[in-house]
């Protein structure tokens, strides 16, 4: 049988392991977050090469290889970061993976 310590104990150690779950979880998205912050700033100076090669202008084909992987490089970063947080909530049920019922109508009466 179990004492009442043991079972406070118990919860104790759930709760230490979702309140870290939640910390890794805050690093991750922000981390993340950073990410696409980069990768819209790499994504600007890809367009601008882009819009400067078709108006003329000297662009080689180096540039637009280091801006394509820097971009690539950011993504798979990106991509990494969305399967740690996948992992992280596995055992969590998502509001996403499954639609709820459908409502039954229903006249609404009016008070005069």
């Amino acid at each position: 049988m179990s004492s009442i310590f043991d079972r406070v104990r118990a919860e104790l150690d759930d709760l230490g392991d979702r309140v870290k779950d939640a910390v890794e979880s805050s690093k991750l998205h922000l981390e993340r977050s950073s990410l696409i912050g980069i990768r819209s700033k790499v994504a600007y100076k890809l367009g601008m090469l882009v819009y400067r090669r078709d108006r003329g202008g000297a662009v080689t084909p180096a540039e637009v290889d280091a801006i394509y992987a820097q971009m690539d490089d950011i993504v798979a970063k990106i991509a990494k970061i969305d399967k740690e947080i996948d992992g992280l909530g596995a055992e969590d049920v998502r509001v996403d993976e499954k639609p709820a019922p459908p409502a039954d109508t229903a006249e609404a009466e009016i008070i005069p």
